[in-house]
């Protein structure tokens, strides 16, 4: 038997419909989704959640975690790799290209 799926979201409805309409990624928009699914009453577990978003039960317990732990700003934050520190930057890089040309 599993944990009871239970989250108590801040946000208002309006907040959460708002949000969703001015969000500008598509992994926000499903998160933010998840959590007004979850304030009106429309979803009450995991597995029925998963299947709306075409997720993973998981991926909902992590993204549920994450927005008990940090909130809506934490949920919807998304981590990119740092890559490469350039060699050049700056007016150096301008000036590199421009003798280039």
């Amino acid at each position: 038997m599993s944990r009871p799926f239970q989250i108590e979201i801040s946000e208002s409805l309006e907040e959460l419909e708002k949000a969703i309409r001015h969000a500008t990624a598509a992994s926000s928009k499903e998160r933010l989704q998840m959590l007004y699914w979850l304030k009106s009453g429309q979803v009450s577990s995991r597995r029925s959640l998963a299947e709306r978003l075409g997720r993973d039960e998981a991926t909902i317990t992590r993204w549920v975690r994450k927005y008990k732990d940090e909130g809506r700003r934490g949920l919807l934050e998304v981590k990119h790799a740092p890559g490469k520190v350039p060699l050049i930057s700056g007016s150096d890089l301008y000036q590199f290209c421009m003798k280039i040309r």
